[in-house]
């Protein structure tokens, strides 16, 4: 049983480490390259285990802004950490590095909420804002919703509030990805995969996957609900 201490312990020791500085060595060669400063943002469940301390997370997920940059990074072009790694995949818009300790995925995705970049002391990445991580893995995972997002989403709700309270989520998913987001909800709790999905994930403090889905359709329905527009005034007295 995964505990409190075990998460802090991996939150400053962990196999992540080794992927965090390999990743700042191919962040630092592709400027020495470019020319260009490169300073993608830490988002995912890494970055929310740093704040949150909810689960045990090793993958780096690291946002970038301009597509281009995925020609600098990828082993394809440039072979100083072929030897490094197991493996990669690259996409247009994607670049994963696989490891023994886990993977290193630089992403394109501008910001969804338009908010700065926070530092924080766990790393020397600049890193998204909660707010901004939760926005992603709904808006942009939708009806593929994972396990493990709907882990995170509920650890944000339940242990930060405060980092999401007055954020429009629902004007961001809009009726088509709220609705997509709702039937990964409905299947997740009836899928063995799933169900062994969220087995896997090492926590201290987790609630039953069908508890977790059911509490994620209320919330749903709550941001749902931000967005409907407010009545009209009533007509001034006298009037007709």
């Amino acid at each position: 049983m995964t505990t409190r201490e075990d998460v802090r312990e991996h939150r400053r020791n962990g196999r992540w480490r080794v992927l965090e500085s390999l990743a700042k060595e191919i962040v630092a060669d592709a400027h020495a390259v470019s020319g260009v400063r490169f300073a993608p943002h830490l988002g995912g469940g890494t970055r929310l285990m740093l704040t949150l301390e909810h689960r045990i997370s090793d993958d780096i997920d690291l946002f970038i802004r301009d597509p281009q940059w995925i020609g600098f990074l990828t082993p394809r072009l440039n072979d100083r950490f072929e030897d490094r790694i197991s493996g990669y995949d690259e996409g247009n818009t994607s670049l994963k590095f696989r490891l023994p300790e886990g993977e290193i995925d630089f992403i394109v995705g501008l910001s969804l909420l338009d908010l700065e970049p926070e530092v924080i002391p766990d790393t020397t990445f600049p890193v998204e804002p909660i707010a901004e991580v939760l926005a992603k893995k709904l808006f942009y995972r939708g009806q593929f919703l994972a396990p493990r997002d709907l882990f995170d989403w509920y650890a944000i709700e339940h242990l930060a509030p405060q980092s999401v309270a007055g954020v429009a989520f629902g004007s961001l998913l809009k009726t088509t990805k709220l609705e997509q987001v709702g039937k990964a909800l409905e299947l997740i709790p009836a899928s063995p995969g799933a169900s062994r999905s969220w087995d896997l994930i090492q926590a201290h403090d987790k609630p039953g996957l069908r508890e977790a889905a059911d509490w994620a359709i209320g919330k749903l329905a709550d941001y749902a609900a931000r967005t409907a527009p407010l009545p009209p005034p009533p007509p001034p007295k006298g009037s007709r």
